[in-house]
């Protein structure tokens, strides 16, 4: 489909494939039906690798559905705070057939961050495990959840009575997940995805390079990251293949996936692909058909070896948890267009590039706010009607933050965050989140928050403070009361004390110059 008139930045939405029909379970009992000797969910066990085909997928997941409508209803909130293992994946697809709603929870959050949650979503049961450290949250779970805990241990032994009710049906319309993302008040707000949406924009995010039933699929994104939540575990149900579930994000559990279940497709932030390259034990050329890369810039040189070790594609793909498909890249597409752009809008989806003021749709080649609009897009943020309303426009259009140009071909590049977030290994961070933190600081007269590029991780997060007249105070205080408030990742590793910051005339500071203040100390 062309632009909607030439050299305007509006994309109109192509139906170049058909969209997926029903709900959640619907998909996962055809599969059923068809595939149910195929393996949909391959780990690594104390002993050997285990695989649960989808016939037994699906009567996993039935039972486990019953049970919790013995206990809840559809439509009530059923949190989930662990790292990925497979009774999460299976729990999810209950969640979701019995018509109740995910909530996953962030295992590297705080006491507040987890406090703020459990207020704006009131689960009425929460699936605990461990964090990224191995360590239970069962005892935080507890502290705060205000609803019955169970361990993810546990989750084996559950069955319903006997008699148990019928499962009810649910329209695609009914809500699947809470996806929790940022905003730039630095709470988090909850995405709601319906079943409808969230199965399209797996199956269309994963659709890039021709999946089938026989793919496997290695991904260490995590089930409370969008990438793992909607495009790795409901792309690979549409696509019928089977999910490689893995708990640790790091190369030396990819490489020994490579040699024991041999994926055809890894889904990774650039940083994991650049530790895995190096990684002593890496074969000098090992089979993958393609490697989805996302969440931040790509190297030209990365994707060049990737391809080179693997004789596979690379496959770019931009979105975010409002949406979690917009553009993507072809198996065809040059070096140059994967590392410079995210590649052409995905079918069905309409995207148009805007002025930030006016709102008025600009020209290609010129810079504004994406906006997009189809059925990938959330119904809204949950519980919060305001900015629902300041995200999503009267016309229905998906306002992403995200600043962009569109090429007279569709190839959009991004060339900032209109909300000003930092993308640290994958991870979204909000710097007003962080700088609200360290204001608070008895010395702190002024703090700005902005990323710095990074090799491995895209970007390092970088503080410049000035310090009130006759006031001390050390990056390790100030580091130390941030790690109190926010996640460790969040708080930042470079520091530059100033004895003034730049600022605008309406007396803003211009975080534009900043990065360049930490080049400068370093030449």
């Amino acid at each position: 489909m062309p632009l909607i008139e030439p050299a305007v930045a509006h994309w109109l939405p192509e139906a170049r494939m058909p969209l997926l029909e029903g709900a959640i379970g619907d998909v996962l009992r055809r599969n059923a039906a068809r595939w149910g000797e195929r393996p949909a969910l391959i780990w690594e066990g104390p002993d050997s690798i285990e695989k649960l085909t989808y016939g037994q997928l699906l009567v996993q997941a039935e039972r486990y559905a019953r049970w919790l409508l013995e206990r809840v209803r559809p439509g009530d909130r059923i949190a989930f705070w662990s790292v990925n293992r497979p009774e999460y994946a299976v729990l999810l697809y209950a969640s979701a057939i019995a018509g109740t709603i995910a909530t996953p929870f962030n295992p590297g959050w705080t006491d507040a961050e987890t406090r703020h949650a459990v207020e704006l979503t009131s689960p009425k049961l929460i699936f605990s495990g461990v964090d990224r450290r191995g360590i239970s949250l069962t005892p935080r779970a507890k502290a705060h959840a205000g609803c019955p805990v169970i361990e993810f241990d546990e989750v084996s032994s559950l069955k319903p009575k006997d008699g148990a009710r019928e499962i009810p049906k649910f329209t695609s319309s009914h809500t699947y997940l809470i996806q929790f993302t940022s905003g730039t008040t630095g709470r988090a707000k909850g995405a709601q995805l319906s079943h409808r949406s969230a199965l399209i924009g797996g199956w269309l995010a994963m659709h890039v390079a021709d999946p089938n039933e026989t793919d496997i699929w290695l991904s260490p994104s995590p089930f409370h990251h969008i990438g793992g939540s909607v495009s790795l575990l409901l792309g690979t149900l549409a696509a019928g293949g089977a999910n490689v579930i893995v708990a640790r994000v790091d190369a030396n559990t990819i490489v020994s996936m490579l040699q024991t279940v041999k994926p055809t497709r890894i889904a990774c932030v650039p940083t994991i692909f650049f530790d895995l390259l190096r990684h002593p034990e890496l074969p000098e050329r090992f089979s993958v058909r393609v490697m989805g890369v996302g969440g931040a810039s790509v190297p030209a040189a990365l994707v060049r070896e990737l391809e080179a070790r693997t004789g596979g594609v690379v496959a770019i793909v931009y979105g975010q948890s409002e949406c979690p498909v917009v553009t993507a890249t072809t198996p065809s597409d040059s070096v140059v267009t994967k590392t410079e752009s995210v590649g052409r809008p995905v079918a069905h989806i309409e995207v148009k590039i805007v002025d930030t003021v006016s709102g008025k749709t600009l020209k290609c080649g010129e810079v504004g706010e994406v906006c997009v609009r189809g059925p990938m897009v959330m119904e809204g943020y949950w519980g919060n009607p305001v900015a629902t309303a300041s995200t999503i426009d009267a016309d229905g259009f998906l306002h992403t933050g995200d600043l962009a140009s569109m090429a007279p071909d569709g190839v959009c590049k991004i060339h900032g965050r209109a909300r000003d977030v930092i993308i640290r290994g994958g991870e979204n961070i909000y710097p007003i989140e962080v700088e609200d933190v360290l204001a608070q600081h008895a010395s702190v007269d002024t703090v700005a928050v902005v990323g710095i590029p990074d090799d491995r991780l895209g970007q390092q997060v970088a503080a410049v403070v000035k310090l009130k007249a006759g006031k001390h105070a050390d990056t390790k205080e100030l580091a130390a009361l941030a790690g109190d408030f926010v996640s460790h990742f969040k708080v930042p590793t470079r520091w530059l004390f100033v004895d003034d910051l730049p600022m605008t005339a309406s007396g803003k500071v211009r975080k534009v110059e900043l990065p360049e203040l930490f080049l400068r100390t370093e030449t």
